[in-house]
């Protein structure tokens, strides 16, 4: 059995002499599991995703899945994310103080903020965020008037805190689970936050919320590109953006071990 140096130019030996019966049916599985044809499909207009991206991310998806069966989540993304930058020769580090500053990871001179998505009804319509920032000072947000002060300041004040927003969204299927990564355009992010005015704010009368909700559109347009809550039963501000509006980077489909029907799914995400 034999394993590819990280580095790519040569092939070391793996010895698996001394491992037990249980941990060889292991290193067979994530062997299997490397030998899968992973099916990408990329966007030649992306500053981002490469050939040398798309390969470590198709990589580490497979080996991912290899053991376990749940969706890669935001923690193993990051690292994840964070491989991939250095495949391409960028230096890249995760944040060292999370709670001090709010990108995850920093590569190549940009800030990232880092989102997965994996939700049984997901859609591929829209992106959903459901911890686009934490905020105490909703409970304060009681009028109209007053919500719009408050995402002018400090969700603009937010967005400053990182350069991009890269989302990591799964669809799992019987035969496979397909990913697609995704970027939520920060500038149309801090144009809207920047105007947001009282008339566009109102409360969730159906579900008798005092949580306020408003609709943001491109200026000029319209074309709805996102809608924001200020859910303050968990003192949070969750975002739901349409994909149409997004930067598209790449998709990958990871097919389970054994079935050859995954590239057939890749056309009901698209």
């Amino acid at each position: 059995m034999s394993a590819l140096d990280p580095s790519g130019d040569t092939a070391l030996d793996l010895d698996v002499s001394g491992l037990t019966q249980s941990q060889r049916r292991i290193v067979a599985s994530v062997a299997r599991a490397l030998k899968l044809a992973v099916e990408f499909h990329g966007n030649k207009a992306s500053d981002l995703v490469d050939e040398r991206w798309a390969e470590v991310m198709g990589n580490f998806l497979v080996l991912h899945h290899a053991l376990h069966e749940e969706p890669l989540n935001k923690k193993p993304f990051e690292y994840v994310f964070k491989r991939c930058l250095i495949a391409q020769g960028h230096n890249a580090q995760l944040n060292p103080t999370p709670g001090q500053y709010a990108y995850d990871i920093e590569g190549n001179g940009i800030r990232w903020s880092l989102k997965t998505e994996a939700a049984k009804g997901i859609s591929a319509r829209q992106v959903k965020i459901e911890k686009f920032m934490e905020a105490r000072w909703i409970r304060e947000c009681k009028t109209p008037e007053a919500c719009a002060v408050e995402v002018r300041t400090r969700l603009s004040r937010h967005i400053g805190g990182y350069d991009r927003i890269a989302m990591l969204r799964a669809f799992v299927r019987s035969e496979a689970t397909i990913y697609r990564l995704e970027e939520i355009p920060v500038s149309l992010l801090l144009e809207c936050f920047s105007n947001a005015a009282p008339d566009m704010f109102t409360k969730n009368e159906k579900r008798n919320s005092p949580s306020f909700g408003a609709d943001f559109y491109p200026p000029g347009t319209a074309s709805r590109a996102f809608r924001i809550l200020l859910d303050s039963s968990v003192e949070k501000i969750r975002l739901w953006y349409q994909t149409d509006h997004c930067i598209h980077h790449g998709t990958w489909i990871i097919p389970r071990v054994g079935d050859d029907r995954a590239i057939e799914l890749y056309a009901s995400t698209s």
